[in-house]
């Protein structure tokens, strides 16, 4: 029983806590925004509302102070005590034990303290824009006012530099003038919505009236003074250069001339209409046709003294080309009668002869035309500079024929020379091999001996023609040079296998009564020797047989051969 009642009394301090507890947060929470709702009657924006009911203001900007005011006085009159009593009634009814309508009456007083926040922060930051915008529009009008006094004052003091875009301008800034009148009469009336739509418009326009005005006198300055400078002097300098008899082919520059200034007249008249884009690409148009035709006629003065330099240099040098030219084919004409030219030699020199005589007769048309002063020099000077490279490079292949022909007698001469020493050294390679006293020669080795001879007979025979081919007789001096060589080399095999040959023969003997397969090889290789002429075979036949019955002795015996070969030679 003792358990039960302490149970209940723990419960009920457990309630009394919990309500005590609920009691002090809500207290709190109700304090909290009874004093943000003081906060803000404490920013006194009834007081602002007084100040802005001095701006004076009139249309839109009125209607929507009045509603700010209407907001405010419906806050100040019913909002802030509606807040008032719901707290006063959530103090009375949190002594209860209803806490599901406590909580929601505290949620109500949160909700009307953050709207009336709301409204009263809006309001605020509404009279502080309109008081901003009254504030720049009168500044405004201070600044405008005296933007258009400079701009009158620059048109009056300085007409002269806007050609016929004065009245245009003056007629624009008499436009802005009026409208700026406007924006004055609206800001000063307090109607800054209306005004500030003018504001815009009228400081765009004014930005744009001021760019005109600043780019306009360069325009009109270039277009007034300095292209006709230009055009006068470029008409000066042609009357000059015309008098001096200079041609100009790709430009009538009297005409070019007319028309770069009938151009000039037309876009000043574009430049009364504040054409100014079109202005400006007029005007570069301009100064590139009078850059243009100062180039064309500078080109023909740079031209003229190099020309008349470059026609005496031409000259000497068409008639060296012929000399040299004549000479050549005179030469190759010689040497056509003993030497095949196979490389067109002539027919190349005669096509330069005829290449240089296109050249003259063009030179001379250039020089009659210079002198009847008919000549545009630039033109004469781009000839004359392409027929001088091309004589240099027709010079320099007739030094390259020269240069191919003019050692066909020494290589004829060497040639003939060679030719001796290959029939000498055939000759030796003869004797060598009869000096073997050799019942015979290999048929493959005859036929390889008969081939070189022959080549030599052949190169004998076109070298003494009447006309001959030295590139032919070249290639026939390298392939019998080869073969030569390796009939030598063929010549020294035979000599080497077939007294390698004897000698081993000469010493098998003493093992035929001893080893009857030394006396069959002994057979055989002589066989081979005497009646075949395969000595090469007959060498490798009684090698074998005799490294059998005593290994080493062919080694020995070829090294004694080599070693008394060797010491022969020295």
């Amino acid at each position: 029983m003792l358990q039960v009642l302490i149970g209940i009394v723990i419960i009920a301090a457990v309630i009394v806590g919990g309500l005590y507890f609920f009691q002090r947060i809500t207290i709190n929470q109700i304090n909290d925004l009874q004093a943000a709702k003081q906060r803000l009657v404490g920013l006194h924006v009834d007081a602002d509302l007084r100040d802005g009911a001095s701006l004076s203001l009139t249309g839109e900007s009125l209607t929507q102070f009045q509603r700010l005011q209407a907001d405010y006085k419906e806050v100040n009159d019913h909002r802030f005590k509606e807040i008032d009593e719901l707290a006063d009634d959530i103090r009375h009814d949190v002594r209860s034990v209803n806490f599901i309508k406590v909580r929601q009456e505290v949620s109500q007083l949160k909700e009307r303290v953050a709207a009336t926040e709301k409204i009263v922060n809006h309001t605020r930051d509404a009279l502080s824009e309109l008081q901003k915008i009254d504030q720049q529009h009168r500044q405004a009008v201070s600044k405008l006012e005296k933007k258009y006094q400079n701009l009158r004052k620059k048109l009056l003091s300085e007409n002269f530099k806007f050609g016929g875009s004065i009245d245009q301008l003056e007629e624009q800034l008499s436009s802005l003038e009026d409208e700026f009148d406007r924006f004055s009469t609206l800001t000063s009336a307090g109607d800054h919505a209306k005004a500030q739509d003018v504001l815009v418009k009228l400081e765009a326009n004014t930005n744009e009236l001021e760019k005109t005005i600043k780019i306009i006198p360069d325009l009109y300055q270039d277009l007034d003074v300095h292209y006709p400078e230009q055009l006068q002097e470029l008409q000066a300098g042609y009357t000059q250069l015309n008098n001096q008899g200079y041609q100009f082919s790709d430009a009538d520059i009297a005409t070019e001339i007319a028309n770069v200034d009938k151009q000039r007249t037309e876009t000043l008249d574009k430049l009364g209409q504040l054409q100014v884009d079109a202005v400006k690409k007029a005007n570069d148009n301009i100064q590139r046709q009078i850059d243009h035709l100062y180039a064309v006629m500078q080109k023909e003065i740079d031209a003229r003294p190099v020309v008349k330099r470059l026609m005496t240099e031409i000259s000497k040098f068409i008639t060296h080309a012929q000399n040299q030219n004549h000479e050549l084919l005179i030469e190759l004409d010689r040497l056509s009668q003993n030497y095949s030219l196979d490389h067109g030699e002539l027919e190349t020199a005669r096509g330069l002869s005829e290449q240089i005589k296109q050249i003259e007769k063009s030179y001379q048309n250039d020089l009659n035309a210079v002198h009847k002063h008919v000549a545009v020099d630039s033109q004469v000077l781009e000839q004359e500079q392409n027929a001088q490279n091309t004589l240099t490079q027709i010079e320099k292949q007739q030094t390259q024929i020269n240069d191919d022909v003019s050692g066909l007698q020494d290589d004829e001469r060497r040639a003939k020379k060679t030719l001796l020493r290959f029939a000498s050294e055939i000759h030796v390679i003869k004797r060598q091999v009869e000096s073997l006293n050799l019942p015979g020669l290999p048929k493959t080795y005859l036929d390889y001996f008969f081939v070189v001879s022959d080549e030599i007979k052949k190169l004998d025979t076109d070298i003494n023609r009447i006309k001959i081919n030295m590139e032919e007789i070249t290639k026939q001096l390298l392939i019998v040079q080869s073969d030569l060589e390796t009939l030598q080399e063929k010549t020294n095999d035979l000599k080497d296998s077939a007294r390698l040959a004897e000698r081993l023969l000469q010493y098998a003997n003493r093992f035929r009564e001893q080893y009857a397969e030394v006396d069959a090889a002994v057979k055989k290789a002589q066989s081979l020797f005497n009646d075949s002429y395969d000595y090469a075979a007959s060498l490798e036949t009684i090698a074998t047989v005799l490294d059998k019955v005593e290994p080493g002795s062919y080694k020995k015996l070829e090294d004694g051969y080599y070693k008394q070969s060797e010491n022969s030679r020295v």
